[in-house]
């Protein structure tokens, strides 16, 4: 099914269905796993101005990336596949240079989102296979989100005892390296 998405950069005018999309795939897959206060309270508009300015980030991230070495590795990315029938944003996947001082490998998959309405269509594996492809990669994912460890099992990638506490969202999270 993943041929019935496309998928695309982000624009300055996905801003705001990339918010009201990533508040919803949080209250979906983190009730329980995330502190419920954080969860009930965000709010549309500030999420609109933070999409906004994390496009204009990454466009600029995106641009600059394109002039290194292609043998540095790094690889500055962010897609999002919008679906055909209904022109919705499905999902979005942000890859880029670590931002951990101990990073195992020199590229982070920073985030992937997808609605639970999408979930088991191959659109999570056409959005890393976008913007990571076949790089060496980590991630950091929920400890109790096991749903997403399983996916991420089946792109290669392990968990390799990495821990830490993110204490405003009140979870424990495993890193996950795939190296290649």
């Amino acid at each position: 099914m993943s041929g019935a998405f496309r998928v695309e950069p982000f624009a300055d005018a996905d801003a705001p269905e990339l918010a009201a999309m990533h508040m919803q795939v949080w209250r979906d897959t983190y009730a329980g796993m995330l502190s419920q206060s954080y969860l009930d309270g965000m709010q549309l508009e500030p999420r609109i101005a933070h999409w906004r300015k994390r496009i204009g980030v990454t466009n600029a991230r995106e641009h600059a990336a394109a002039g290194q070495a292609a043998d540095d590795g790094i690889k500055h990315r962010s897609r999002l596949a919008r679906h055909f029938a209904t022109g919705r944003i499905a999902g979005f996947c942000m890859v880029g240079g670590p931002r951990d001082d101990d990073a195992p490998v020199p590229q982070e998959l920073g985030a992937l989102n997808v609605l639970a309405q999408f979930h088991g269509t191959g659109v999570a594996r056409l959005l890393v296979d976008a913007t990571l492809g076949d790089l060496p990669a980590y991630l950091w994912v929920v400890r109790q989100n096991l749903r997403a460890q399983a996916f991420y099992r089946k792109l290669g990638f392990s968990a390799d005892g990495g821990t830490k506490r993110d204490d405003t969202l009140e979870c424990d999270e495993i890193r996950m390296v795939r190296h290649r």
